[in-house]
């Protein structure tokens, strides 16, 4: 007689899932400091640690409830950075971040700056070989970091303006320009920033950083107070671009001009003796003077070039001298009225001599020679 066969189901009830990532070290939240330029807590010395735990729990029994993490299969981590428009994705290193691929542990080594966002992402399957299926793990997280500094930088310049006139009246010497890169109301700290002036080169029309052959420039050039000598100034255009380090972004350019400027002033000549010329009349002396809202302005010749001219009656001009003094003697003397004049023009800032070649001359000791012209030319007498 045959056996008549059937066949019965084993019915498994549906496993309880509890997934979560556990913080094993490091934290999601970095605080940014712009002085220092440093993070808290710094991942490169404090990485950030996520370990994802698969809790599973058989409501008949057959399953032991415990940590399955073990058993995750097809498990991938991604990281995500953004920064503004711009999205990059991170491959695993000793500088971003690593995987074990044992247990799926996730060791975070890279720093967020304040402008930016890593995005984490986790998934991993566990397979159900009772009921013959798989069940899918997400997680994700955004990390970021809080600037505890104000990020605004800012160049406080004082009292230095876009233009600065440099009276030669009221010298100067050498005097300095100090700036000062702030963030917010901090100061950043000289060792956290970079500062670098520069000077204006008209004829390559381009700012120029070698200041190798500038006579003005006393020193600093790579420091925030620049020191000059005013002496050589005539028409300068100076440029200081401040920046954080480790943030390029923030840059601040600080540009001024400095020119010599001699105010308004009137030039005028007088008889210091022989006005009226009579017989016994021995000679006639000429005083160049020149004024401005302070008075007489003393040494002239400091300042500048002054050609004294003297005539009698209708006759021509005669130059008769340089400087604020000239003496026509008696035997210069003619018939007629006397007259004197005055032809004062400004000294430039002091240039280097060179030769028709455009050589520089030097001194046996191998210096700059260096002398003051006239700014314009001379007129016709």
């Amino acid at each position: 007689m045959k056996l008549k066969k059937t066949s019965g189901h084993v019915v498994h009830s549906p496993l309880s899932f509890i997934f979560q990532m556990v913080e094993l070290g490091g934290s999601y939240i970095q605080k940014y400091d712009a002085m220092s330029q440093s993070f808290a807590p710094n991942r490169r010395l404090t990485p950030y640690v996520l370990q994802p735990q698969l809790i599973v729990s058989d409501p008949d029994g057959t399953l032991p409830t415990a940590d399955y993490s073990s058993q995750l299969v097809n498990l991938v981590w991604t990281a995500t950075f953004r920064t503004g428009d711009s999205t990059e994705q991170l491959l695993p290193n000793n500088d971003t971040y690593a995987v074990d691929n044992v247990t799926g542990r996730l060791t975070v080594y890279v720093n967020v700056p304040p402008a930016g966002v890593l995005s984490l992402a986790f998934r991993a399957d566990f397979v159900d070989t009772r009921r013959g299926e798989t069940h899918h793990m997400e997680w994700s997280r955004d990390l970021g970091c809080e600037a505890q500094t104000n990020l605004n930088a800012s160049l406080d310049t004082g009292r230095w303006r876009g233009r600065m006139l440099l009276s030669p009246f009221k010298h100067w010497g050498q005097f300095s320009i100090p700036l000062q890169l702030h963030y917010g109301e901090n100061v950043v700290p000289d060792a956290y920033a970079r500062y670098q002036w520069q000077w204006w080169n008209a004829t390559a029309r381009a700012w120029v950083s070698d200041f190798s052959e500038q006579p003005w420039l006393v020193s600093g050039e790579q420091t925030k107070e620049i020191v000059l000598d005013q002496d050589f100034i005539q028409n300068v255009l100076l440029r200081c671009v401040a920046t954080p380090y480790n943030n390029s972004q923030a840059a601040q350019t600080f540009v001024t001009r400095l020119k010599r400027w001699y105010g308004q002033y009137e030039e005028d000549v007088e008889f210091k003796t022989g006005k009226y010329v009579f017989h016994d009349t021995r000679m006639v002396v000429l005083e160049g003077k020149v004024t401005n809202r302070q008075g007489n302005i003393r040494n002239l010749s400091l300042y500048f070039d002054v050609e004294l001219f003297f005539s009698i009656g209708n006759g021509g001009w005669e130059s008769v001298g340089y400087g604020e003094e000239a003496i026509i003697r008696r035997n210069d003397l003619q018939d007629g009225s006397p007259r004197a004049g005055i032809l004062c023009r400004e000294l430039s800032a002091y240039r280097a001599l060179a030769d028709d070649s455009g050589k520089v001359l030097c001194m046996d000791d191998d210096k700059p020679l260096f002398a003051q012209f006239p700014t314009t030319s001379r007129e016709t007498v």
